[in-house]
């Protein structure tokens, strides 16, 4: 294979993941969208939260759900024969931070304030109002369901609320002070929709972007998700889906009514080495690009036929191909000999976190540099012999990029108050003694005005969300340990091992 031919593959490669996240590249939604197996939950209605990690594509699934048809995309034919009584569903946002929808919402700092002057206890009315705006919002022209909101709001608060929800202090009070109006008003929108044979689906995510005080942000989703524990079963043709990072539905801090009952309504996201690399193909695959596409092909049981329409290329199930693939693209081992590791699994064992859990967008991320740092030497490239096209090298530097730009998203987004943990940890050595960690952890590190914006009041309360997160595990002899997706962007060394338990 000639050295122009490898570089337009590596081009490819480095197009796999967009710069700001993984799946969320509007034009190329549906060709980056990888539907998997564990997907068809979402067709029970009983099943109404989706937990997963950062980057675990939660967002992805909410934007396929709510602009790419529903579940048009997401579900097999095998999942449709299983599910008879399933109905088109239309999807609408129930909350959202950013984009175009959300500026129908109340802003993080109108959520802030409002806990200020207002009980938890009285949330169940902030959530219900927030779903009768979305419903009169979407079915302002049906005359029955406009009719039941005069009847129960008046005209005035109806208008409100058919224009959207931002602004609380112009329905709170009404709704709050007439809980059995908008609950009647609900009941009987669900028996007319069900009467017209239409099926809504309301969709929740960004909800760690709600408010800023982290304390009052389980305030927010506990009272959610007790909501919707309430009502998803009480409603026929209203459902819910609530999308929720992992470590807030863990979080020790998180209480609503039932609890210990939400396994039987709740679809974790989980990602598989098998299902890594099947993302990684079939972006590789749609990049447009005749040359990877071949090279692909020339591996058997990758590609299945013919192209899936707007899905574009899909990958086939059989682990083979892709440890084939792996192999073709690096080598059998990320060394000489198996002492190295098989070059298979060694990206998805280096970018774990100490929960295990691999976020898809690091995988891709981690072929995306390295191929980036392939095409700045191309005598590299000509080294290589056969069909390979990323040295064992650049994955393993590529990993240190991913644990910084892992880091940095962190730090930007929803866990600034990392920062200042970081810059604290600069060039300390792992492992270390969980006296001396605690001791980073003490709110007082931070300076007043950050301390609301804390997972805990304690260290041992903080130590409990880096746990949950991820970020840091404990080791049998009761040391902290970082893994590596976190350890380079945190500034942090390595030295000793871990000791393990007998």
């Amino acid at each position: 294979m000639n050295i122009e031919v490898k570089c337009r593959i590596l081009e490819g490669i480095s197009k796999c993941a967009p710069e700001n996240a993984s799946g969320e590249d509007e034009e190329n939604l549906l060709l980056n969208f990888l539907p998997l197996r564990s997907y068809n939950k979402l067709a029970d209605p009983k099943s109404f939260l989706i937990t997963g990690g950062r980057g675990s594509g939660k967002t992805e699934l909410f934007r396929v759900l709510t602009s790419c048809g529903g579940l048009n995309y997401i579900l097999s034919e095998k999942d449709r024969r299983r599910y008879t009584n399933l109905k088109e569903q239309e999807f609408l946002a129930g909350y959202i931070a950013a984009g175009p929808g959300a500026k129908s919402f109340p802003a993080s700092g109108v959520c802030d304030d409002f806990l200020k002057t207002e009980k938890p206890d009285n949330l169940a009315a902030f959530w219900g109002g927030l779903v009768c705006s979305v419903l009169l919002k979407r079915f302002q022209d049906e005359k029955e369901i406009d009719a039941l909101a005069e009847q129960y709001f008046g005209e005035e608060i109806k208008n409100i609320l058919a224009k959207g929800c931002s602004e609380i202090s112009r329905w709170w009070k009404t709704l709050d002070s007439g809980k059995e109006k908008w609950e009647s008003f609900l009941d009987r929108t669900d028996s007319v929709l069900e009467k017209q044979d239409i099926h809504v689906c309301v969709v929740y995510d960004e909800l760690d972007r709600i408010c800023s005080n982290y304390e009052k942000l389980f305030e927010y989703i506990g009272g959610l998700l007790d909501f919707w524990y309430r009502h998803n079963s009480r409603f026929t043709n209203i459902k819910a889906k609530i999308f929720l990072r992992s470590d807030l539905y863990n979080a020790k801090a998180l209480q609503f009514v039932d609890a210990s009952k939400m396994g039987a309504y709740r679809l974790e996201l989980n990602w598989d080495v098998r299902s890594l690399y099947r993302l990684l193909v079939k972006r590789m695959a749609n990049a447009g690009i005749a040359e990877l596409e071949a090279y692909l092909e020339s591996v058997p049981g990758l590609l299945r036929t013919p192209v899936m329409g707007e899905l574009g290329y899909m990958p086939e199930d059989s682990e083979e191909g892709y440890r084939l693939l792996a192999e073709k693209m690096i080598g059998k081992y990320m060394g000489k000999n198996a002492k190295k590791g098989a070059s298979y699994t060694w990206i998805p064992n280096h970018i774990q976190d100490a929960n295990g859990q691999i976020a898809p967008r690091s995988f891709l991320k981690c072929f995306v540099f390295a191929a980036e740092d392939m095409l700045e030497c191309e005598n590299d490239i000509s080294a290589l012999e056969d069909e390979r096209i990323l040295q064992p090298a650049r994955l393993q530097g590529a990993v240190a990029r991913v644990s910084a730009d892992r880091v940095q998203e962190l730090t930007q987004e929803e866990y600034q108050w990392l920062q200042n943990l970081i810059v604290r940890l600069d060039k300390k050595a792992m492992l270390m003694e969980m006296e001396e960690f605690l001791d980073y952890l003490h709110p007082e590190n931070w300076p007043e005005a950050e301390r609301g914006k804390l997972p805990g009041r304690t260290e041992m309360e903080i130590l409990e969300a880096l746990l949950a997160l991820g970020i840091v595990m404990k080791t049998a002899d009761n040391r902290i340990n970082v893994p590596e997706i976190y350890l380079h962007g945190f500034g942090l060394k390595r030295k000793g091992g871990i000791r393990r338990s007998k």
